[in-house]
């Protein structure tokens, strides 16, 4: 087989969960949401190094949201400082889009279902929106006679580190066309079915 027909294209999306204690990782987000649901989508181009083994590079963008309390640190102090005390709840929205260097390693090489697993590291932006409300009192007014119900806002973003990895079955549809499926972890976690394509 030529180099060319080595060269592989490959589309996929799949559901994507993000546990809380990932956004509790970021130490100035004291309270967020259990757990935020949505979709994660990547294109990628591969390389097949042996009929085993096939390194690439793929980019995706991951979104997903979710209702629940939040607060930052610096927004519990501004709000000790105005003398003010109460909860914000509403709904945070993630967003992360990266590109990652994958390599990975197919099994049963004479079947047309072939068991396969992969790993795959690189860089990517996290952008996370909440928007709310906060509820609460002057810490003066005793028995909350004047309630204090206002708009919030917050917004955290960051370049983070990926480290992710994925398992299931490769199906040899035809020579040049193949299908993928299984359970993977991308800073969240989900099911995820891919199309591939080779010259």
């Amino acid at each position: 087989m030529t180099w060319p027909h080595k060269i592989s294209f490959e589309t996929g999306c799949g559901s994507y969960r993000v546990p809380g204690f990932i956004l509790g990782l970021d130490r100035s987000i004291t309270q967020h949401p259990t757990n935020l649901n949505g979709f994660n989508c990547s294109v990628g181009v591969g390389f097949d190094l042996s009929r085993r083994w096939f390194p690439g590079v793929q980019a995706f963008n991951a979104t997903a949201a979710g209702n629940g309390s939040w607060a930052r640190t610096d927004g519990d102090a501004q709000l000790a400082a105005e003398g003010v005390s109460g909860s914000t709840a509403g709904r945070t929205n993630w967003k992360l889009v990266g590109a990652t260097f994958n390599f990975g390693q197919t099994f049963l090489l004479r079947a047309r279902v072939h068991p396969f697993w992969r790993a795959e590291f690189g860089v990517g932006k996290l952008d996370v929106n909440f928007h709310g409300e906060f509820n609460g009192c002057s810490t003066e007014d005793v028995g909350c006679s004047f309630p204090i119900i206002e708009p919030a806002e917050d917004r955290v973003t960051r370049n983070i580190p990926i480290f992710g990895g994925e398992s299931g079955i490769r199906i040899d549809v035809s020579r040049s066309f193949q299908l993928r499926m299984g359970p993977y972890w991308n800073t969240g976690f989900g099911g995820n079915f891919s199309a591939r394509y080779r010259f």
